[in-house]
């Protein structure tokens, strides 16, 4: 149990020692309280896990014994109704996992309520025929044989599961184990002793970065920033200005509840933040109300007396943790409370700068890379076209998903809205994961790219990326923009205090090493975000006006541009180049390209490719295709993390992350809620098919043939000694008892023929269904005048001017554009009588079209599309290891 008193006499302590001491008061009684939660959690998780396995181990014996009645049955050669009834007593009998009813109907065939009747007519009736009475001998039979597998396979769960905890593969399998002390918990999230030369090397770059002071001409910065709003902005900035101070002196006397710490555990939760113990604490924390309020009535006392939050001065632990593609992020694990605070503070400032800068985009101020209608083109439309004003076009569209998820889309737009940032695209329903943000930005370059070429016969695209954004963003940079847009001095003094982290690494000895922070923000922080995307909003603004309304899509610091028009891109080159001088921001060059198709790059652009994850854009064809070079670094990569996984289910772990990696670079998503874009085209799909196919060559061969499935069933098979798995064992999901391998080719193939070969030519064709539109409309204005309130007599429209509305007032080309945005919907299986069950209709397309595929067979193994008895399947297992995070070897 939660220990309630220690929260209020921790409450009452920093009462009665003031405010000033209350950051300092809290530390060491969340880390009492953490203790206490997670110690009574795990031990909790334990007791559960260990009655259910060793329930599961004693039916077992239990059965073996039980099922010796095979061997007297098969004694009875000459008695079949005999045999049938000694069969019969033993399946009644049977009161564990798997007991039948009266009425139970085995094998959809057998009435179990009827046979005792259908056996006396079977003893009395000589011309009953005995084959009929031997295959009621055989279905009891294989039921008690089916009992058997299962119980043999309940066994082999229990290892598998003993295995993967005892392993280390998984942080939340290992900080959560059941063996393990909260107390003492040494996460692999943590800084390992052992690792690769670029993880030394990483870690000497990021240290470089961090404690060296960068000074920017802040004079210089302020004066750009000033001049971008010139004329009607200046009022725009004005308010915005206003509206800062009232927010901030609002938030000050605000009232943190209850219902408030329950969207801000939630929230924090979403991100990266903490070591999975005190992930664990908090989201018990939010089970009970009472904690919440307690932790409320902290929450308040610290915002009330702003000035005094400080770190704790024994500083805070820097773990490094390596993402797949290569790179090691460089993570601080906070006190749960101060966690929470922050978190609060950060959510709130995003909010209300959203809100302010969306209002911005909206205002006329904002440029439009179309002029407004004129109220002479609004007639012509409404009277000759009958297109309306409030019509949908291909830019009001675009319009919508830059103000949706590219204009500051790091930050939340309300505090139920935070913004998700999953490395394995795993993420709430109600939330998008930064993931699915990505994919969406490559089918607009793919969509764009098409439509260009087909109205303007051009397309230029540059990419860039700021080098070490987070840990090189200069203290002064951040605050010279926050004062900008008229954050006050108390909030940005408590700013400096935030980002003036004392850090130590683990190599260093405890109370020595540590240092206090002297330049960038530290990762997965809500204000780190905010502090970004402020910063990153002047360029935003800076290209607009200054590149003849640009807008530049942005994905925190990967920043994206295009237009028919190659020198609004060189413009936007330009000021990107300026403003990153001014703002002590580095462009990254490995990552800065730029293409043209239909033409050759223009000069002043960088040199380079496009490439987004593992595609790389081709202009020639005009469209992105694979880099299997970069594959093959991966194939490389992958087989080194499989190799390093101790357990079947670390295994399986790693593979599934590691296979959704891979699809999610190729351009799909693979998750259940999502497919690829149908503006890639079946080309790319087939080519995204055959590359996840070759993976799976060149990784696993063996005498039994390649594929995943084929090395765990051999791995299964030397470590357990168990043999003949069938192939949907390894597919069916945990709380049936299987494996749940993940197959990525399934996710492609059951969308693939929703594509269409040649995506580019869907503009093509409406280019030519234009003119069959604008044909139709002039016979119809011929053949009725009065349609218009334009005086009769008045010329009907050439086709250019009807063509000229196809960005902007056609509504047939924005249906065209977005059906290429959409999401290929997977083909509907039907699924056989045989195999429906009740959560069938439940089921996403994956595990419907796992079920009809592999059903037949585990029913002919198991006797049911259970392979183990859901009942005593651990609830920690499933619940670990949905909730786990792999822990990628360093």
């Amino acid at each position: 149990m939660t220990n309630f008193g220690l929260i209020r006499g921790m409450r009452g302590a920093m009462r009665g020692r003031g405010r000033g001491r209350a950051a300092r008061g809290s530390a060491a009684g969340a880390g009492q309280i953490r203790n206490n939660v997670s110690a009574s959690f795990g031990k909790t998780l334990q007791f559960i896990t260990e009655i259910k396995l060793a329930e599961l181990e004693k039916q077992r014996l239990a059965y073996m014994e039980h099922s010796a009645v095979l061997q007297k049955a098969a004694a009875l050669t000459n008695d079949l109704p005999g045999r049938v009834e000694l069969l019969l007593n033993a399946v009644r009998s049977w009161r564990g996992s798997g007991a039948v009813n009266y009425h139970t109907i085995l094998a959809g065939k057998l009435d179990l309520a009827s046979i005792d009747l259908w056996l006396l007519q079977a003893r009395k009736d000589p011309g009953f025929s005995p084959e009929v009475v031997r295959d009621w001998a055989d279905t009891l039979e294989a039921h008690i044989r089916h009992s058997i597998t299962r119980f043999e396979f309940a066994k082999l769960f229990g290892g598998l599961f003993n295995e993967w905890l005892a392993s280390g593969d998984s942080v939340t399998a290992k900080s959560s184990s059941l063996d393990a002390s909260p107390a003492t918990d040494t996460t692999a999230e943590a800084f390992v002793e052992v690792g690769r030369k670029e993880m030394y090397e990483q870690q000497e770059r990021f240290k470089s970065l961090i404690f060296q002071t960068k000074n920017i001409d802040t004079a210089a910065l302020t004066d750009y920033l000033s001049a971008l709003f010139v004329g009607p902005s200046i009022e725009i900035l004005d308010k915005m200005r206003e509206g800062m101070l009232e927010f901030a002196q609002e938030l000050e006397k605000k009232t943190i509840t209850a219902d408030d710490m329950t969207w801000i555990i939630k929230s924090l939760l979403a991100s990266d933040q903490m070591a999975e113990s005190k992930r664990q604490t908090i989201r018990e924390f939010a089970q009970n109300p009472t904690v919440l309020s307690e932790i409320a009535t902290v929450m308040n006392m610290r915002l009330a007396n702003l000035e005094a939050w400080t770190w704790p001065t024994q500083g805070a632990q820097v773990d490094m943790r390596r993402h797949l593609n290569g790179k090691y992020r460089f993570f601080t694990d906070p006190d749960v409370l101060d966690a929470l605070f922050l978190h609060y503070i950060g959510i709130m400032w995003q909010v209300k700068f959203k809100q302010d800068a969306t209002e911005l985009f909206s205002s006329k101020a904002w440029k439009q890379e179309f002029q407004p209608f004129t109220h002479a083109q609004t007639q012509s439309r409404s009277s000759f076209f009958g297109e309306h004003a409030n019509n949908a076009s291909i830019h009001s569209h675009r319009q919508t998903l830059r103000k949706d998820h590219f204009l500051l889309g790091q930050l939340a737009s309300s505090v139920e809205s935070t913004p998700v940032y999953d490395e394995d695209g795993i993420a709430d329903q109600t939330q998008i994961p930064a993931s699915h943000v990505k994919q969406e930005l490559l089918h607009l370059v793919a969509t764009e790219s098409y439509l260009n070429r087909t109205l303007h016969d051009t397309f230029t695209v540059v990419a860039t990326d700021f080098e070490w954004f987070g840990p090189s963003l200069s203290f002064d940079t951040i605050s010279t923009c926050l004062a900008f847009f008229g954050v006050p001095d108390k909030w940005l003094q408590f700013f400096r205090r935030f980002l003036e982290m004392p850090l130590y690494f683990k190599e260093d000895k405890p109370g020595e090493g540590t240092r206090i922070r002297q330049c960038g923000t530290p990762l997965s922080y809500s204000l780190s975000a905010f502090f970004g995307e402020v910063v990153l909003f002047g360029l935003d603004y800076a290209v607009n006006q200054r590149a003849g309304g640009l807008f530049l899509h942005r994905i925190h610091d990967d920043v994206w541009l295009w237009n028919a028009d190659s020198n609004k891109c060189v413009q936007a080159w330009a000021e990107i180049q300026n403003y990153s001088s001014l703002a002590g921001l580095t462009i990254n060059q490995k990552k800065t390209g730029a293409v043209c198709v239909g033409a050759s790059v223009a000069p002043e652009l960088p040199v380079g490719d496009i490439r987004w994850g593992f595609l790389k854009f081709n202009a020639e064809q005009g469209r992105f295709i694979i880099d299997q070079a970069e594959v093959d670094v991966h194939i490389v990569e992958l087989r080194r993390q499989l190799a390093a996984t101790k357990s079947a289910f670390g295994w399986i772990n790693c593979w599934n992350r590691y296979a959704a990696f891979l699809s999610r670079n190729f351009g799909a998503r693979p998750t259940k809620s999502f497919g690829p874009a149908l503006c890639l085209g079946q080309a790319h799909l087939d080519d995204m098919i055959d590359t996840l196919a070759r993976i799976q060559r060149e990784l696993f061969h063996s005498e039994s043939g390649f594929g995943a499935v084929n090395h765990l069933r051999a791995v299964i098979e030397q470590r357990f000694g168990v043999t003949d798995l069938p192939d949907g064992y390894f597919y069916f999901p945990i709380s049936s008892g299987g494996l749940e391998l993940r197959n990525p080719l399934i996710e492609l193939l059951a969308v693939r023929d929703a594509f269409i070969q040649d995506p580019a030519g869907q503009f093509l064709a409406q280019m030519k269904a234009d003119q069959e539109a604008y044909d139709t409309l002039q016979e119809s204005w011929a053949e009725k005048p009065t349609y218009s309130s334009y005086p009769i007599g008045k010329a009907f429209p050439p086709f250019a001017e009807y063509a000229s509305y196809r960005e902007t007032g056609l509504r047939s080309w924005q249906v065209r554009y977005q059906s290429l945005m959409n999401t290929a919907h997977p083909t509907q299986l039907t699924i056989p009588n045989g195999l429906q069950t009740p959560r069938a209709n439940q089921m996403d397309f994956y595990d419907r079209w796992v079920l009809a595929m592999y059903g037949d067979q585990i029913l002919k193994k198991f006797g049911s599309l259970e392979p183990v008895d859901a009942d005593l399947i651990p609830v920690g297992l499933v619940h670990l290891f949905s909730g786990s995070r792999h822990q990628w070897d360093q």
